[in-house]
């Protein structure tokens, strides 16, 4: 069976469509000869959860986790209630307080191409050893904007 690779950031208990995507793809997977591996954050901040897709995720399936670090988890402290509402991307139509306006700009501003950009290098560092062990063929990597496939 060939090995692929599924690089996620969004994976149950997230909610939401992208996380349905990967889920049900690697569910089928091993009918058509691929074992799916799947790489996650280990500490992710959803902005949606949805616990009932956790029952969904095969049993036998091959995860790699690393910890990251999550901006969120410092706005959380600034402001729980308004970080959760921008991470969700809801902006108030009320005149945003200074916390907000500050969180946003340090959000368009400091992280590019979005807030979890920081997931990156430790990933990258963590999958360099991951992937020759595990003897995976090909890569695919997904975000909100973009899937990419790569084969190794």
């Amino acid at each position: 069976m060939k090995r692929v690779l599924i690089i996620t950031y969004y994976w149950p208990p997230a909610g939401g469509p992208g996380v349905q995507r990967w889920l049900h793809f690697v569910r089928y997977f091993k009918e058509f000869g691929i074992e799916p591996w799947v790489y996650i954050p280990e500490n992710p901040t959803y902005p949606i959860t949805d616990n009932d897709l956790l029952e969904l995720v095969p049993e036998d399936l091959n995860m790699i986790t690393h910890p990251i670090r999550e901006p969120y988890g410092l706005a959380r402290k600034l402001s729980s209630k308004k970080t959760a509402r921008l991470s969700k991307g809801i902006i108030s139509s009320d005149s945003p307080s200074a916390v907000e306006q500050m969180m946003l700009y340090i959000r368009g501003n400091l992280f590019v191409p979005d807030a979890r950009v920081g997931w990156v290098k430790p990933s990258v560092a963590r999958l360099k050893q991951e992937i020759p062990k595990a003897k995976i063929k090909a890569i695919v990597t997904t975000g909100p904007l973009i899937v990419c496939i790569s084969l190794v």
